[in-house]
């Protein structure tokens, strides 16, 4: 999406990149900026030479990064390198990272085969997405499986320690700062939101081993070939915590059946439940406020945002109120 965040390389500057990194009969042939994505630049580059790789460019500045966002480009590549590690885990290989010719953070990787699952979904029969999402159930469990230390953001320098609810509780309270910084109106004070927090500690105290969490596997994030799961991307907001924050266990991804089914989660208790309502509010939280620090020109997004996050808040409230 376009937005205030984002840069852009110019063609020379590209071929100096590629030269750079895979040697200097590596012109590029075709550049195609990927415009989807809501954080980062990306370039699908096609070279002379037959080479097909991704370009991802972090922002530049520190300007319209929230709190939580800083260090992201380290972490993507950390997490990939790490994911590549796991059987049957289909990430990209990482071609290299480091500084491109402007001086920001930048890294290629291989190029991933198909169409996000958002797009590609139209062209998919009903039994051929069912097997999509029962696949990314074995993809998200095994990931889900991967043990940390500490709970917290992948990212260097992020909230971490060793409490779920003392970790979340900061991690909430950081776009709560991020919110004052701009004077972004919520549909709560400050303390209310906490507070709803607060009422669920026991809950997010069940929480005792830290869990990799991809967090922003949504469809966009998932790419298809043939009813196939060809690859993940974008896992720059990657975390130690609940598996329960994944995407596809959010309210706003719908009807997961068959990815519930094979992940083996089909039911929840009561704290469980309690826990994905947090979960919830905090993706909406993120997601409206973002929406100021991007500078997203689409008014419709930012009233769409604002929608969701008074459609949880409401359903939390109810709850800490009971």
């Amino acid at each position: 999406m376009k937005n205030a965040l984002k840069r852009s390389l110019t063609p020379e500057e590209l071929n100096q990149l590629t030269a750079q990194v895979f040697g200097a009969d590596s012109e590029i042939f075709k550049t195609v900026e990927l415009k989807d994505g809501w954080f980062n630049t990306a370039y699908d580059l096609l070279l002379k030479n037959g080479l097909h790789t991704v370009l991802k460019l972090a922002p530049l500045t520190g300007e319209g990064v929230m709190r939580y966002e800083r260090n992201m480009m380290q972490t993507e590549v950390e997490v990939l390198k790490l994911l590549q590690q796991i059987d049957s885990i289909p990430v990209p290989e990482v071609y290299f990272a480091g500084k491109d010719p402007q001086g920001g953070e930048c890294f290629l990787m291989k190029f991933i085969s198909g169409l996000p699952l958002d797009k590609a979904k139209m062209q998919l029969t009903e039994p051929e997405m069912q097997a999509v999402r029962y696949e990314l159930g074995t993809i998200s469990q095994r990931i889900n499986e991967i043990e940390g230390e500490q709970f917290g953001y992948f990212a260097a320098g992020g909230v971490r320690g060793p409490s779920w609810y003392e970790v979340f509780e900061n991690m909430t309270q950081n776009l709560l700062l991020d919110a004052r910084d701009k004077g972004i109106a919520l549909p709560a004070h400050e303390g209310e939101i906490c507070g709803a927090i607060t009422v669920r500690r026991t809950s997010l105290e069940e929480v005792t081993v830290p869990k990799l969490v991809h967090w922003d596997l949504w469809d966009g994030n998932v790419f298809v070939d043939k009813g196939r799961v060809t690859g993940l991307i974008d896992c720059e907001r990657a975390l130690w915590g609940d598996p329960l924050m994944e995407f596809y266990f959010r309210e706003l991804a719908g009807n997961q059946e068959a990815f519930l089914r094979r992940y083996g989660k089909t039911s929840f208790s009561p704290a469980e439940r309690e826990r994905l309502e947090l979960y919830d509010l905090y993706l909406a939280l993120i997601m409206h406020i973002e929406c100021t620090y991007r500078g997203y020109e689409d008014e419709n997004h930012h009233k769409w945002a604002a929608e969701q996050l008074a459609h949880v808040w409401g359903r939390v409230s109810r709850r800490s109120s009971s």
